[in-house]
């Protein structure tokens, strides 16, 4: 195995059908994007004349001569080994230290260990890798730690995903009571997802920041997301759920004379002696929709009173690239909570997925604190009810190549 720079072209070209856990800071877009912002290199692991792993670094400039370099979230591999990450880290240093390097940061998008959606550890597991905390400690890095925090400098180390390469039913049964019951009731209202276009990246901003100050999320700034957006755009799913209340109330209407109709006939066979004992059973049935419709509908009177008729429900940022689609971030109105926006508006894209031929739907970053007292246990609580696998990451690994000059650096702010 070698390792040198490749061109850009042999870079995409990997991406382009790699199928592996791949973070969006590798995602060709991106590199677009911060190889017109960073100097950038490009680094190839080779077996002979086959490229089988690349790694992007991005260098800014300190005191002149020397750099901080991060390789994004670590190396990709075709066909990952830690023997062959420990060789590819090796030459990355290497490199990196011909080239005036401070310091290096690696936050490796890769399993270090599985969990249920308990948060248990799920020690059989063959994805479990827990070498790989000390392959990065013994070639010298230093490990931030097992964070349970929601730290917007670093990758968070938790996160939800299920496999969606399956029935839609069989996607429902997996998921717990209320969710699916949740999930079901979206599709018996007119609920519509829009897809937003840039000159609506602000009406998404509005929701995702009330419900980040809401929750108490560390912020993440608004121009931050709104340049992920543009950089990620031909891979990015903006949506918004919404609902006109007038389009309810007449499909409301509609289905209270349809069980009127139905009691009416009943009750008709039942006077003339015609009726069966099924459809006697069934008058009841007949009575409690009638009044499920009519409590419904006084529920819609009131929202659009207060609220309106058009109705904004929530709000959500979908990447997706070969191996899954991310759920990135998040917003809703809790006050029309009612309506399930979320639900609806995650499994229309688990369904887009599917359709693109995606098997995974990552539902993202968690703490890792699973209990009731968690700052995101809501949220968390909300991707528990898909029954979820749990991949948790092995955190973020710096090293240091100069320490004198680092400390001096750090002393002048320049770090």
């Amino acid at each position: 195995m070698e390792v040198k720079p490749i061109t850009e072209e042999a870079f995409k070209l990997f991406v382009q059908t790699y199928d592996g856990h791949m973070h969006y800071f590798h995602d060709e877009l991106f590199y677009d994007y911060i190889s017109g912002v960073n100097e950038t290199h490009l680094l190839g692991l080779y077996d002979g004349e086959v490229l089988g792993g690349v790694s992007i670094l991005s260098a800014t400039s300190v005191l002149k001569k020397f750099r901080l370099f991060t390789s994004h979230t670590g190396p990709l591999l075709s066909e990952f080994t830690n023997e062959r990450l420990k060789f590819f880290l090796e030459e990355i240093d290497k490199y990196a230290k011909k080239h005036g390097a401070l310091q290096m940061i690696h936050s490796p998008y890769t399993v270090y260990q599985m969990r249920d959606h308990d948060g248990n550890v799920i020690e059989a597991d063959e994805r479990n890798n827990r070498e790989i905390i000390s392959l990065y400690e013994n070639l010298g890095y230093n490990h931030h730690g097992f964070t349970k925090e929601l730290i917007t400098e670093e990758l968070l180390r938790y996160q939800a995903v299920i496999d969606v390469d399956k029935p839609l039913d069989a996607i429902l049964k997996q998921m717990d009571v209320t969710t699916r019951y949740n999930t079901r009731q979206t599709e018996t209202m007119p609920l519509e997802l829009k897809l937003l276009d840039e000159d609506e990246y602000d009406k998404f901003i509005d929701i995702y920041k009330e419900t980040e100050e809401r929750i108490g999320f560390d912020p993440v700034p608004a121009e931050k997301i709104k340049n992920l957006l543009h950089t990620l755009k031909d891979r990015m799913f903006l949506v918004l759920t919404h609902v006109n209340v007038d389009k309810y109330l007449t499909q409301l209407h509609e289905e209270r004379e349809a069980e009127l109709e139905n009691i009416a006939e009943i009750e008709e066979k039942t006077a003339n002696g015609t009726a069966t004992k099924r459809e006697k059973k069934r008058i009841n049935e007949h009575k409690e929709q009638l009044a499920s419709k009519d409590k419904r509908i006084a529920k819609m009177e009131e929202f659009k009173a207060e609220f309106g008729t058009e109705l904004d429900l929530s709000a959500g940022m979908y990447y997706y690239n070969n191996h899954e689609m991310v759920y990135l971030f998040s917003g809703s109105y809790p006050e029309l909570s009612f309506f399930k926006g979320t639900n609806f508006a995650t499994w229309e894209m688990i369904k887009k997925a599917q359709e693109l031929g995606i098997g995974r739907f990552n539902f993202f970053g968690l703490t890792g604190d699973f209990t009731e007292a968690a700052q995101d246990y809501g949220v968390y609580r909300f991707k528990r009810g898909f029954t979820p696998y749990i991949e948790e990451l092995p955190g973020t690994f710096d090293k240091v190549f100069n320490k004198p000059v680092y400390t001096i650096a750090k002393k002048l702010g320049k770090i």
